[in-house]
């Protein structure tokens, strides 16, 4: 006779294969409220990564307008933040900086991230620098790797370096990177 398996006696093992099928957000709104110690054990055990693309913008609206404890048991499990230039990652950024305190100059959202990523960083020249990065730095957050891709060093790439040196942002790493540099970009002047 069969005895019968439930989805909590798997091993370990297999638990982590299955959770590296689904983005963290996924994870976490499926097995983060469940109430066994070894899951949620082994959800905070594993990295997460919050890619606000992989995201309906339905389920990024509903998940910020849930209860603020709901959300902030998930951004706190979170180790690496991606933006790139879409509607759902500017909304996700507006509401980042509703969260910042003036008085106190604080911002809990996403308090414990380590490491932000943005593609196309030159869309984010106003929303990026003062309201997000500069809490992050001030509530000496666990911030150490900031990583700034854009595509050519238009105007966007001046106004976030000349931020990030005005308003003294410093973390471990810091990489501005360039897709296409000011070399492809004379070159592709000068064969028209």
């Amino acid at each position: 006779m069969m005895s019968k398996s439930t989805f909590e006696s798997l091993p370990n093992e297999l638990l982590l294969i299955i959770f590296s099928y689904l983005s963290s957000f996924d994870l976490c709104q499926t097995f983060l409220y469940i109430n066994n110690i070894r899951i949620q054990s082994l959800l905070t055990s594993i990295r997460h990564l919050f890619n606000v693309n992989l995201m309906h913008y339905d389920q990024l609206h509903l998940w910020l307008n849930s209860n603020q404890d709901h959300r902030n048991r998930f951004t706190n499990l979170i180790d690496t933040v991606v933006f790139n230039d879409s509607y759902a990652c500017r909304t996700l950024l507006g509401y980042w900086e509703k969260t910042f305190n003036e008085t106190d100059q604080s911002n809990v959202f996403f308090a414990s991230v380590k490491r932000i990523v943005v593609l196309q960083a030159e869309h984010y020249s106003y929303s990026l620098v003062r309201p997000i990065l500069v809490p992050l730095v001030l509530a000496e957050n666990k911030l150490q790797h900031l990583h700034l891709i854009f595509k050519e060093p238009a105007f966007g790439y001046a106004k976030i370096l000349s931020d990030l040196i005005d308003y003294r942002v410093s973390v471990h790493t810091m990489i501005l990177e360039v897709e296409q540099g000011m070399l492809l970009k004379l070159l592709s002047k000068s064969t028209t």
